[in-house]
């Protein structure tokens, strides 16, 4: 009986490391992506004064962006608390993809309320990423 008990204690404690190496694992290739397009958007601003060089930029952040949502999409993520993140950062890849694009156009059509627009998606997006990025730190940190 003693030894039934050690064996099952033992194969519960493997299960549970198990299961937060999983998470720590599932949250790394979550960060992985979020750090390519953080690093991969740096140099993207919507005041810059080279115009054919910044529309080049932004559209390649856009597609960043559009790739990024997908590779975070395509994760194979098995716990319900981290899909709930990789769906909501998805979302924001999207929400700012789209933005860049709008922007694009609206500085090629000069329509100065559709860039505002674009900015203010933006802006939206970027608020959403720290929002979401602070609920994975808090939830992937937490043993």
């Amino acid at each position: 009986m003693k030894g039934q008990f050690c064996l099952l204690a033992v194969a519960s404690a493997l299960l549970v490391w198990g299961c937060g190496e999983n998470k720590l694992t599932q949250c790394e290739q979550i960060y992985r992506i979020a750090q390519g397009v953080t690093q991969g958007s740096k140099n993207v601003s919507y005041t810059n004064e080279e115009e054919l060089n910044e529309m080049k930029t932004w559209l390649e952040t856009a597609r960043m962006m559009e790739r990024a949502a997908d590779q975070i999409q395509a994760l194979h993520i098995n716990n319900i608390s981290l899909i709930e993140h990789q769906n909501k950062l998805a979302t924001v890849y999207h929400i700012y993809s789209q933005a860049t694009y709008n922007a694009v156009q609206a500085r090629e059509s000069k329509d100065l309320s559709a860039l505002k627009l674009a900015r203010a998606d933006a802006q939206k997006a970027g608020e959403m990423q720290q929002e979401v990025i602070k609920e994975l730190n808090a939830y992937c940190l937490n043993k």
